[in-house]
């Protein structure tokens, strides 16, 4: 098994080329084959295209024991590297197959090992990020999320919690940390509820509601001026020592510059940094300098070498917060794409701060009138900001890419293009996203697959409890 997992990580990528389940449902058997990159599954509800999804979503999080909660006879999953994990139920038994060799999952009992975990995940991807078709539902859960004492002391719920727990902090970079006992309790409790309702089946659920974007860019912001502040002072400090070497050491010729073109530099760097300021601007600092320099009636190189140092702390200074905010940014502007005649704003605009009360720094700003709360938005505005969050700032980057229903909620205009801006996020990503919209893939082509089922000529014998076969049917009535 150990040889088996150092072959799958070989310099050739792999994703998912073929699934083929039989049985599903006691009565439905497809073959899908897929490519890299977008895919988009095209075809009437009820045919089992969110138990598809819910199939590789659990693969990857390596919990075979949610499987026990689905009706099916066989399960098989193949890259394009020609490897598989294969899922047969009989009776009680399920068993687990990586590259044909039986695991020693023993259901009840025996969970995969960390080694054939790392291999199943070698095969499929690493823990997908899902996007469910019932994201505006999760909208409303973020108030309960402690509420409920009777859901917390079950013991399934300290199971859940500890395996998100690990799965999280496994996956996230040591600035996040703070959020994340927030993060692992809301995501217990959605995956908790959504069971609940949709069915046992239901993979873990991490999409987020529009409290959750709101509190998470408004921590990032915080975190962005922390560590932009923390630079700045190390700047400071590196300056001082050089202005002083360079003053004690008289040189004079340390800049090819003229002194009117180091101004110059240096009036344009301020002006571009004082855009993202708001209150005194640096540009008062600039006019003193000016006149500083002038004043002394020095010869023009005289002090060069010192305006040499301010460009390059200027210089600097721009790059560092350009790398701080450029995530940042890029949601802002990935948002601003679908709204009209209003914007999205992040950042400390003390008057916005008091229109919408408390710590927030994310609002809407309109072409007429005052700023105003996230939670003013449309339910299709509320979907584009929460589905291009939850795929900008997902802990998992190189798993699936999985999207229920993306049109749920979308103007007809925003469903041709959402998967398009989703796909410049996770270049390289394989997209699977399962629709009966025809314009979600009306610009994607070459990416549709039509699903297609056939009914098994007799039923299966019926096998364990079917939580996932309805939700489909469940949408429709909605």
């Amino acid at each position: 098994m150990d040889d088996q997992l150092d072959m799958s990580h070989g310099h050739e990528s792999s994703w998912i080329a073929k699934i083929s389940v039989s049985g599903l449902h006691n009565r439905l058997n497809f073959d899908v084959n897929l490519q890299p990159g977008i895919n988009i599954i095209y075809g009437k509800n009820g045919l089992g295209k969110t138990t598809l999804l819910h199939i590789i979503a659990n693969l990857s999080e390596a919990d075979i024991d949610r499987f026990a909660h689905l009706s099916f006879k066989e399960i098989k999953i193949s890259n394009n590297l020609d490897q598989s994990v294969k899922l047969i139920k009989h009776d009680d038994a399920l068993n687990v197959y990586i590259n044909d060799k039986e695991t020693s999952y023993e259901r009840g009992n025996t969970p995969l090992s960390e080694v054939e975990k790392s291999e199943l995940r070698s095969i499929i991807g690493e823990r997908a990020t899902y996007l469910p078709a019932f994201r505006s539902v999760l909208e409303r859960l973020r108030e309960s999320y402690y509420g409920n004492y009777e859901e917390r002391k079950k013991p399934e719920f300290d199971a859940l919690v500890r395996v998100e727990h690990k799965a999280l902090f496994g996956s996230s970079s040591e600035r996040h940390l703070k959020r994340m006992d927030d993060l692992v309790y809301g995501n217990v409790v959605k995956t908790s509820r959504c069971r609940q309702w949709f069915g046992e089946f239901v993979p873990t659920i991490r999409y987020p509601s529009i409290v959750d974007v709101i509190e998470g860019v408004t921590n990032e912001w915080e975190r962005a001026q922390i560590d932009t502040a923390r630079k700045e002072q190390k700047q400071f400090e590196t300056a001082f020592v050089d202005i002083f070497a360079a003053i004690a050491g008289g040189t004079e010729e340390a800049s090819p510059l003229s002194q009117n073109d180091l101004l110059e530099t240096i009036s344009a760097l301020v002006a571009d940094d004082d855009q993202n300021l708001f209150g005194p601007t640096k540009n008062a600092a600039y006019l003193k300098l000016v006149e500083a320099i002038q004043s002394t009636g020095a010869a023009e190189k005289k002090y060069n070498n010192l305006l040499q140092i301010y460009v390059d702390i200027l210089k600097e200074r721009k790059l560092n917060r350009e790398r701080v905010l450029d995530p940042i940014n890029d949601l802002q502007n990935s948002v601003n794409i679908f709204l009209s005649e209003k914007t999205l704003k992040i950042g400390q605009d003390p008057s916005a701060r008091q229109n919408l009360g408390g710590r927030s720094a994310v609002y809407i700003e309109p072409g007429k009138g005052k700023p105003y709360s996230l939670y003013a938005l449309s339910s299709g505005e509320r979907q584009i900001v929460t589905m291009l969050y939850s795929a900008s700032r997902s802990p998992f980057k190189s798993g699936c890419f999985l999207i229920d229903e993306p049109e749920l909620s979308l103007h007809v205009d925003w469903q041709r293009i959402i998967l398009e801006h989703i796909e410049k996020q996770h270049q390289g990503r394989q997209i699977i996203a399962c629709t009966h919209s025809p314009e979600v893939g009306a610009d994607h082509e070459s990416c549709v697959l039509f699903f297609a089922t056939s009914i098994s000529p007799a039923p299966f014998e019926e096998e364990g409890e079917d939580g996932d076969g309805d939700f489909e049917e469940i949408q429709d009535e909605q």
